[in-house]
């Protein structure tokens, strides 16, 4: 480092520049993590969650990947407190899925088993 850039460092760190930065930046992190508590504990959020899980689980099973996705879709359902028909659907494709897995039957154009 140069001779003027060492005195401009100094400067900087005499300046309290670098304990207002750090204080910024503390107070900034300590704003997100209250936003994301406050995310988190929302009622409302909970239930637009659950809305969206559950509807992902009745959509029409086409592939794999999304079966994979519905069941994935599943946990998280019932993780956050989801019952009734949405959690009938999860045994179904559960059930549905360890049959294919059993048959190696991954055709999704066919009716599932019964």
């Amino acid at each position: 480092m140069t001779p003027n850039g060492l005195m401009i460092l100094c400067a900087v760190i005499g300046s309290g520049a670098v304990t207002s930065l750090v204080s910024w930046l503390l107070r900034r992190l300590d704003q997100r993590r209250s936003l994301e508590q406050a995310i988190a504990e929302s009622a409302t959020i909970r239930r637009l969650e659950l809305e969206i899980y559950r509807q992902s689980l009745f959509l029409p099973t086409t592939s794999r990947m999304q079966h994979e996705h519905q069941l994935d879709a599943g946990k998280a359902y019932t993780e956050r407190g989801g019952n009734g028909p949405g959690h009938v659907r999860c045994q179904q494709l559960e059930d549905d899925y360890r049959h294919r897995l059993d048959t190696d039957d991954w055709n999704y154009q066919r009716q599932p088993h019964n």
